[in-house]
């Protein structure tokens, strides 16, 4: 607890230090400083001036004008109440004594008791901050000495200030005496590094190795000092020390400015550490009471400052974290923030943060953002270019710029200030930036706004732009060059090609920009289609200005008439008039027509006006005539106007596209055809009835042969094919010929086929000029009277023939010669028969010899078919057209018609019905042959008797047509259904016969039937009896039994009675009743018995009934009417006048066809006149032609050879010659005018037959009319008495109307007037208004009252539609979420089959590895083979070994087998080192096919348990190639083996050849031998042969040969199937890596 304000000061000046001994006295007294502020900020004293409470302004921050200041928080000291933490104190862990220094605690006990648990003894942390009170001394003490409290142990008092200070002093207030050693430590932040504050020591330069000084430096003058000024002994209690942060620092005076001592002052945590106690030297004698003497004891710890707010603020507040801690920030001003207001507020960026001064408060200012953000940041190198740092973040609206004052990247501004994405396209644009209008920057060949397309002749969009597609714009479509942006390929004209528009199609040439098609189809006639233009022609025009006159046009109606031209000198002009409907043409003169093919594609133009308004055009009014074709077009296509009585312009294209409208549509080649022929060209001139037309200036555009003017380059230049020649291959070439004959330019040129007679043939018609007696087109045949075959190409082809007369003949195979030019109908080798088609005898055979004549089948017979006629007779065999008879002149049985008819017999089916004609007893029912009227049955009418009769029907009877019998009175005519015989009822009637009403109707009558209309209530039956009364309940009366009866009410409760009380009123009707009786018998004795009577009402009453049924009588006649103002027997009598006109015209009508008739006769036997005529004619000119076929040619045959004998010098036989030739002219133009009379007789007939079959059919018109007539006539008369019987009921309606209407009047003047209370049903109206109001009053008031229950009705309804839309959103999720999983579902199936993929592969990776096992085990098989072999060889080497050391003793002749046998051993040898490298290659080979299937196995060990399996069997195979190589060791072995014993014969061999030389030196050095030692030589030699034979060692050597090459085979062959494994195992190798580890595809659920 401190008890003295006393401070020591050292360096400064006494202003300072006289201030803070001022706060330490007055915070002594009171333990905080709150409430006194001392503002020591910029290191000079400053008043402490209290702020008053009420001071008029509301911030300190802000002076009275508003303006921002400078402003801190009240001095305080941070201290008070804070925890401090301290690592050492006494009495925590069990009581601890402790003893004061003697002499210096008064009259307290020399030791005391220190206990944590017991508070009166306890000196714990809090006591260094609490409320300082004199009265009651509080400490912190630490453990004693004898605790081990002293160097190098300290003790560390840390005080956590809960947020940055602007720290003034730090102050101990010691109960014990002041440690020797103790530091002020500082951190400015959290978890912060600790910066000395202060030292102070009396051994400076040892404890903490500064040296004693109180002196800073200004460079240095953020530097902790040491000062040994608080470290005596003395005080022994309640030493203070006082540390000033200011105090001493050169720039204290300049604190604002001065960033380091800003810094130096602040602070968020204080340390204090006690490092060494202060002593009196006694503890090293190591008194237990000494040691416990010495401690450290503070009676309070304060720190003066102010809460760190930077001039911002001049409050702090305590805040709540996030986790409920409490804490102080500032109460931040001037838009600042931050727990010191360190920072400015974030929309409060557009300048820099910075401390408030005095001079400024550097208050935070708002950003510009122009209204598009609500943050922003402070931008350095913006705020010093423009004053401004804001710079605007996530600006909203598409916006950027540091004031969000222009469109962010990307976007532009539209004229309404809306930022709009530019989209400007990656790849085509220049930068994803566009212009201020919205236009991205293109790359070269793109466009679009957005850059995302290329340009009008440009393709391949790319990162480089787009490429220029070059296309040809004469070439282009619409001559605008434009291509595919993907392929670059340009957009052509119809008949152009070419990936750049710039040649034409095969078939066209010019390729011109003027064409809308590009190019010209080739013509060529159509012998070509290639063609270029052609040179020499210039562009031309055929025009008609008529300066002069008409000009040869013309004028002509559509009919072909000519019309008259009228020629304008003063307009110069052409006019024609149309004479009523007809439409007149101007027609063209020759300039305008021929070939004209240069005009395709080209305008014909002129102009036109007519005379009159409403022009009427047609599909004709433009028509073009050529090559046998015609096209036309209507005057307003190609956008030409409708005419009118204005001049206007008329232009049409020569051209056959659609879109030109010329009908009918012509191919090019057609529509050229038509153009190098042309042959008329029709305008038409009139429009209207009697209309005018006028013509002008008529243009056709052309070329012409020239050079001067514009060249037309549209005029072609064929190439022509072998065979044509000209411009347009027009001609054939010498030796060539049209085909056909004289077919003109479009003919095809062929060779000239003379078969050998003939050098040249004539190019249009192809004949040969025929030699060698040939003739024919090509010389095909022998010319006349000659015969053998041309065809053979010889000069002697043709013979002369042996016939009479010089006729042509034939050859037959027999050798014989037959004639060929029989007469016409004769036939046979001497002409002597009739042909087919003709009858006759010529040689008399039947009877007198007749001629052959033609037979006449009238025109019905097939002339393709042979024996038609018999050739006798003349009887026609083979009939068609369905007619018969001798000559086919007749229709057959079941036909009617013409059979004479031209050009073929008429004759057509009778179709006569089956039903309604009368049949026939054999064969078809037979009609009138002239009429084709079938015989009908009765009541059947109908040309093909097909129809019933008017009210009759049934015609399938089979009996005829049966009546209607339809009911008068129900049914509405006579007529009935000709199916069903069902009759037309009027409305309610039903039955066939109409002769019943339906069901629940009544009255059956001429109006039909009345429905019932039962009450459905008071009837028992819906149905009523005919009177159409209902059959009514009990109790209920009525016709409709819709009322109860008298005395009775309620008809839905069945008619109850009424009360008693109702008798009173029943008297009453009774009497009334009675009243009415008794009229009604006056009436009936009125009416029986009148009598005149004065009653002046009653004859007014009766003359208004008597007006009403004239009214009705009017009615009825004008409803009888049919017409105007005539009656119905009016129209009867109408009726009976046309019968009898009628009929007077069928009588007129039987003339006619009587004179028909006889017109028919006469013209029939003009008919046979002509014929005998034109038969007698026939037969005069076949006398003549056979007179002159047999006659004449022996005459002409005799004059020949006369001629050939005397010479041509005869005039006489030229003479006669002549008068021959004149007699022949002659007889042919008699026959030709015979001709012409038989043409006009048979003209003539068939006129008169048509005269007569037009009469007939008038007449069986007629005969209908009158037939309908008829029928008329029987329906008018039913209507008449439907009428009549109609006016009779209306007559008796209107009577019984009067009775009722004067009933009525009786019963109204008899009945009473009720007296009616008009002021009681006033009162009750008023009441019941009243009542009213008042339901309305109190409605209202429960709307009121209810009004918030309707709200929150309202609202829950509104909750309720919510939560539906709701509901249906999670049914869209839930149908989502199932789609989902369906898609899950499918994934899931490709899984399983990919999986199962897999494992089908890995059962194929199984079988490969079996496949590869089987393999293994087969080399294993071989090579124990060939190490089985081994031995053999070594046996073999062996017994060569044995067989050799026998051999040693050889004589002369073994040195050959010896040599060959060293060899053998040395192939052998060679043979065997082979196999040993071969064995060692195996086994390497075995070692890299074991590292592979060790490699497989490792890779193939994840696919299935069958891979698995496939594992160990690999293993086994490694297990088994082991074996292997250890064979193939042994082998090698072996081999060596075989090696060495192949040099140990080698050895032996060498010494049986010294042997061998040793025996032959003897023999050639001992030539001088005895016999005895010579057959010693020559045993030992014999026995080596024998030997050496016997010991077979060519079999041997043959033997080792065949093994070698059986071993090299079964090398080859492992290598080969090594080489097969290592393949497969590769396969595998990829199998392997190209399965996946995973599945991969795998979708996503859910996020």
């Amino acid at each position: 607890m401190a008890r003295s304000c006393l401070l020591r000061t050292t360096t400064v000046g006494q202003v300072l230090k006289l201030a803070v001994v001022l706060v330490c006295c007055v915070c002594n007294s009171r333990g905080q400083y709150g409430q006194y502020p001392s503002v020591f900020s910029q290191g000079i004293l400053q008043t402490f001036e209290p702020i008053e409470a009420d001071s008029g302004r509301t911030s300190r921050c802000y002076n009275d004008k508003g303006l921002p200041q400078k402003c801190v928080p009240e001095f305080v000291n941070a201290a008070f109440s804070r925890p401090v933490e301290v690592t050492n104190t006494c009495g925590e862990y069990r009581p601890q004594e402790y003893c004061l220094q003697t002499g210096g605690y008064g009259a307290r006990q020399a030791c005391e008791i220190c206990n944590a648990y017991v508070p009166e003894l306890s000196h714990p942390a809090y006591y260094l901050t609490d409320f300082n009170n004199n009265d009651n001394h509080t400490w912190w003490q630490s453990e004693t000495m004898f605790e081990g409290i002293q160097y190098p142990n300290e003790v560390n008092l840390t005080l956590s200030l809960g947020k940055a200070f602007d720290i003034t002093y730090v102050r101990l207030f010691f109960r014990s005496p002041r440690p020797e050693s103790f530091a002020i430590y500082k951190r400015t932040e959290t978890d912060g590094e600790w910066i000395p504050y202060q030292y102070y020591s009396a051994t400076c330069r040892d404890t903490y190795g500064l040296l004693d000084s109180d002196y800073v430096q200004k460079e240095f003058e953020t530097r902790a000092l040491c000062t040994s000024e608080f470290s005596d002994i003395s005080p022994l209690t309640g030493g203070n020390v006082a540390f000033s942060t200011l105090e001493g620092r050169p720039s204290a005076y300049n604190f604002e400015d001065s960033a380091e001592l800003q810094e130096w002052v602040t602070a968020t945590d204080i340390r204090i550490t006690l490092n060494r106690l202060n002593t009196f030297r006694d503890e090293v004698f190591k008194d237990p009471k000494v040691l416990k003497s010495y401690f450290y004891a503070i009676t309070d710890f304060a720190v003066g400052g102010r809460c760190k707010c930077n001039g911002h603020a001049s409050a702090c507040v305590e805040s709540t974290g996030l986790r409920g801690e409490f804490s102080l920030v500032c109460r931040c001003e001037h838009n600042t923030a931050g727990p010191d207001c360190g920072e400015c507020l974030p929309f409060y960026n557009d300048a820099p943060w910075a401390r408030a001064t005095s001079k400024d408060a550097h208050e935070c200012r708002a950003c510009n953002c122009n209204g598009y953000s609500s943050r922003c940041y402070f931008d350095q190198e913006l705020y010093d270019r423009t004053g401004h740092g804001g710079h605007c973040l996530d600006c909203a609206a598409n916006r950027a710029g540091p004031n969000c004052q222009r469109c962010r990247d990307n976007y532009y501004e539209r004229e309404d200030g809306v930022c709009v994405a530019c989209n400007c396209n990656e790849i085509g644009s220049r930068s994803l930036q566009c212009a201020s209008d919205g236009l991205c920057q293109c790359k070269p060949g793109v466009t679009g706004e957005k850059c995302d397309k290329c340009a009008d002749n440009y393709f391949d969009f790319g990162p480089q732009g787009c490429k220029p597609c070059g296309c040809n714009v004469a070439g282009s479509r619409d001559n605008e060059a434009s291509c595919d942006p993907t392929s670059g390929v340009c957009v052509c004209k119809k008949h152009v090609e070419g990936q750049q528009c710039d040649q034409c199609k095969p078939g066209y040439f010019n390729l011109d920009q003027g064409n809308v098609f590009g190019c010209t189809p080739c013509f060529c006639y159509g012998h070509s289609s290639i063609c270029s233009s052609a040179h020499g022609y210039s562009k031309g025009v055929v025009e008609s200005g008529f300066v002069r006159g008409e000009e040869r046009w013309g004028a002509q109606e559509s009919s072909g008439q000519q019309v008259k031209l009228n020629f304008n000198p003063v307009v110069q002009s052409l006019g024609v008039a149309a004479v009523g409907r007809e439409n007149v043409y101007f027609v063209a003169p020759d300039r305008f027509l021929g070939d004209q093919r240069a005009s395709y594609n080209h305008d014909l133009s002129f102009l036109l006006r007519i005379g009159e308004l409403g022009p009427q055009p047609s599909t004709e009014d433009i028509i073009l005539e050529g090559a046998g074709l015609t096209i036309s077009a209507p005057i307003f296509s190609q956008g030409n106007p409708i005419p009118s009585t204005e001049k206007q312009e008329y232009v049409f294209h020569l051209h056959e596209d659609s879109r030109f409208g010329w009908s009918p549509r012509l191919s090019s080649r057609d529509f050229m055809s038509l153009l190098s022929n042309l042959t008329a060209i029709k305008i038409r001139g009139t429009y209207t009835y009697d209309g005018k037309g006028f013509i002008d200036d008529v243009k056709l555009e052309t070329a012409r042969r020239g050079v001067f003017g514009d060249p037309a380059t549209w005029i072609e230049m064929c190439t022509c094919p072998e065979g044509y020649v000209g411009q347009y291959c027009e001609s054939c070439a010498p030796g060539y010929r049209h085909e056909p004959s004289n077919g003109g330019p479009f003919a095809s040129c062929i060779p000239c086929n003379c078969n050998n007679h003939a050098d040249i043939c004539d190019s249009e018609t192809g004949r040969c000029i025929c030699q060698h007696n040939t003739a024919g087109d090509t010389c095909e045949r022998c010319a006349k009277g000659y015969y053998g075959n041309a065809l053979k190409g010889t000069p002697d082809d043709c013979q002369p023939c042996p016939c009479p007369n010089g006729g042509a003949c034939f050859l037959l195979p027999d050798d014989q010669v037959a004639c060929l030019e029989c007469p016409k109908g004769y036939a046979g080798p001497r002409c002597d028969l009739c042909t087919d088609g003709f009858f006759g005898d010529p040689k008399g055979r039947h009877g007198p010899p007749r001629p052959c004549e033609r037979c006449d089948c009238n025109g019905n017979i097939d002339p393709n078919a042979v024996a038609n006629c018999n050739r006798t007779t003349g009887e026609c065999l083979k009939c068609i057209y369905n007619t018969g008879g001798f000559y086919c002149d007749q229709c057959l049985s079941g036909f009617y018609g013409d059979a004479l008819a031209l050009p073929k017999g008429d004759c057509r089916p009778c179709h006569c019905n089956v039903y309604g004609t009368v049949s026939e007893r054999y064969g078809p029912p037979v009609c009138d042959q002239v009429t084709g009227q079938c015989q009908c049955k009765p009541h059947v009418t109908g040309l093909k008797c097909d129809q019933c009769d008017p009210g009759y029907w049934n015609l399938t009877s089979g009996v005829g047509c049966e009546p209607c019998s339809c009911d008068p009175v129900g049914a509405t005519n006579g007529t009935c259904d000709v199916h069903s015989g069902q009759c037309f009822c009027r409305e309610g009637v039903t039955g066939r016969k109409c002769d019943m009403c339906e069901p629940f109707h009544y009255g059956f009558s001429r109006e039909g039937c009345k429905p019932c209309d039962c009450d459905h209530v008071g009837s028992v039956s819906l149905q009523c009896d005919a009177t159409g009364q209902c059959q009514c309940r009990e109790n209920v009366e009525g016709r409709r039994c819709d009322r109860c009866r008298k005395n009775t009410y309620d008809k839905q409760a069945g008619c109850r009675d009424c009360p008693p009380c109702y008798n009173l009123v029943l008297d009453s009707v009774s009497i009334h009743g009675e009243r009415l009786a008794e009229l009604e018998r006056l009436l009936a004795d009125i009416v029986s018995n009148p009598t005149v009577l004065s009653d002046e009402a009653f004859e007014e009453t009766l003359r208004s009934v008597l007006v009403q049924v004239e009214e009705l009588w009017n009615d009825a006649r004008e409803a009888a009417k049919s017409g105007g103002d005539r009656t119905v027997a009016e129209h009867i009598d109408e009726l009976n006048e046309r019968i009898s006109g009628v009929q007077d015209l069928l009588a007129r009508i039987r003339e006619a066809l009587t004179k028909g008739s006889i017109f028919a006769n006469q013209g029939e036997v003009n008919i046979t006149q002509a014929e005998d005529i034109i038969q007698r004619a026939r037969e005069a000119l076949s006398n003549a032609q056979i007179y002159l076929d047999v006659q004449g040619m022996d005459a002409l045959n005799k004059a020949v050879d006369r001629s050939n004998q005397f010479g041509q010098q005869s005039a006489r036989m030229s003479e006669i010659a002549r008068e021959a030739r004149l007699l022949a002219d002659e007889h042919e133009k008699d026959a030709d005018n015979i001709e012409g009379i038989a043409y006009e007789a048979r003209n003539t007939s068939s006129e008169a037959h048509a005269l007569a079959r037009k009469a007939i059919d008038d007449q069986k018109k007629i005969s209908e009319v009158i037939k309908g007539l008829i029928n008329n006539a029987v329906d008018l008369s039913s209507l008449h008495d439907e009428t009549m019987q109609m006016a009779n009921e209306s007559l008796a309606s209107a009577r019984n109307v009067y009775r009722e209407a004067l009933a009525i009047s009786t019963e109204a003047s008899s009945i009473a007037i009720p007296v009616i209370d008009a002021v009681s049903l006033r009162e009750q109206a008023a009441e019941i208004g009243e009542e009213a109001e008042r339901i309305k009053e109190e409605t209202k008031d429960l709307m009121d009252q209810r009004s918030d229950l309707i709200v929150d009705v309202e609202a829950q309804l509104i909750e309720t539609s919510d939560l539906v839309e709701q509901g249906w959103i999670q049914q869209q999720i839930t149908s989502e979420l199932l789609a989902d999983t369906f898609t899950a579902e499918g994934q899931a199936k490709d899984a399983i089959k990919k999986a199962e993929k897999i494992l089908a592969e890995a059962k194929d990776t199984l079988t490969v590895f079996e496949g590869f096992d089987k393999q293994v085990q087969e080399s294993r098989e071989e090579a124990q083979e060939a190490l089985s072999k081994v031995e053999e060889i070594e046996k073999m080497i062996e017994e060569a070994e044995a067989r050799t050391k026998e051999a040693e003793d050889a004589l002369m002749g073994a040195e050959s087998d010896a040599k060959d046998a060293r060899d053998t051993a040395v192939e052998a040898q060679g043979t065997a080192e082979e196999a040993s490298e071969q064995a060692g290659d195996v086994r390497i080979k075995a070692d890299a096919t074991k590292s592979e299937a060790i490699s497989l196995r490792d890779e193939a060990e994840d696919l299935s348990s069958r891979v698995t399996s496939t594992d160990s069997n690999v293993r086994l195979y490694e297990a088994q190639v082991e074996a292997d190589r250890q064979q193939v060791m042994e082998a090698q072995e072996k081999a060596n083996q075989a090696k060495d014993r192949a040099n140990e014969a080698s050895a032996r061999v060498r010494e049986a050849q010294e042997l061998v030389q040793e025996i032959l030196g003897i023999l050639e050095h001992s030539p001088d031998l005895n016999p005895d030692e010579l057959a010693a030589l020559e045993r030992r030699l014999e026995q080596a042969q024998q030997t050496y034979y016997q010991s077979g060692v060519e079999a041997v050597v043959n033997e080792l040969s065949e093994s070698r090459s059986w071993q090299e085979r079964q090398i080859t062959l492992y290598e080969e199937e090594i080489k097969r494994l290592r393949i497969e195992v590769t396969n595998i190798y990829e199998i392997k890596i190209s399965l996946p580890d995973g599945c991969y595809s795998q979708t996503k659920l859910e996020p």
